[in-house]
């Protein structure tokens, strides 16, 4: 009897005797193994682009500028200083980059005029830098329809990082509303069209009132981004 219980165990533990270097030697292959390693096939993020404007760093995918080109975007010669930004950032941007300029007075002009963002490669940069040579202080101040058109291009952008800047005075003196109402419905228009919650940074330039500095503060608080006024 106790020969036959010896036997038994010896059936039993013997196999994970014999099992244990070999069970060892597997584990020790799995710690050699590099550190990343695990999930090798799975795609890494690539790291946004940077560029500085106004002097705020920017990081994103996608870049989309509305321009104020009314009236008193001539003092300081802030129209020149604006496009002068726009240029720099356009050569700055990598082929991957997604793109669109506004320019606002009582109209809207866009780049490009089809609706959907621009590529930065040499073609699009060299039609962008046409685009923006094009235009001279206008007349007029209807924000609005620029970022609404802003908004609408980057919600067809690609990229996943998107940000828009606006860089004026913050009025919002559109064919003779009342200008505290149409900024407040500016903000509501922005609102409802960043569904998919692109970073809005503003710049003031020249002269800022309580007002517009109220609407260029709370748009840009709203949507996760910074005011910024440029003294001259």
């Amino acid at each position: 009897m106790r020969q036959d219980l010896r036997f038994s165990l010896c059936a039993i533990v013997l196999p994970l005797c014999l099992m244990a270097p070999l069970w060892a030697q597997v584990t020790k292959q799995n710690l050699d193994l590099p550190y990343d390693a695990i999930g090798d096939g799975e795609d890494e993020e690539e790291a946004p682009e940077i560029v500085t404007f106004y002097g705020t760093t920017l990081e994103a995918d996608a870049f989309f500028y509305v321009i104020d080109r009314s009236g008193s975007m001539s003092n300081n010669n802030e129209l020149a200083a604006a496009k002068r930004e726009v240029r720099k950032n356009l050569t700055e941007f990598s082929d991957r980059v997604q793109f669109g300029i506004f320019f606002v007075d009582k109209d809207l002009k866009q780049f490009p005029a089809g609706g959907q963002p621009a590529v930065a490669n040499p073609g699009m940069k060299g039609s962008a830098m046409s685009f923006l040579q094009s235009f001279q202080v206008g007349g007029g101040s209807c924000p609005g329809a620029g970022f609404v058109a802003a908004l609408r291009m980057a919600n067809q952008a690609t990229s996943q990082r998107k940000v828009v800047v606006y860089v004026g005075d913050g009025g919002g003196t559109c064919h003779g509303a009342d200008e505290a109402q149409y900024l407040q419905k500016t903000l509501g228009e922005v609102s409802a069209q960043n569904y998919q919650r692109a970073t809005i940074n503003t710049v003031g330039v020249v002269e800022v009132s309580g007002l517009r500095e109220k609407f260029l503060r709370a748009l840009a608080g709203g949507n996760g981004g910074t005011y910024t006024f440029i003294a001259r």
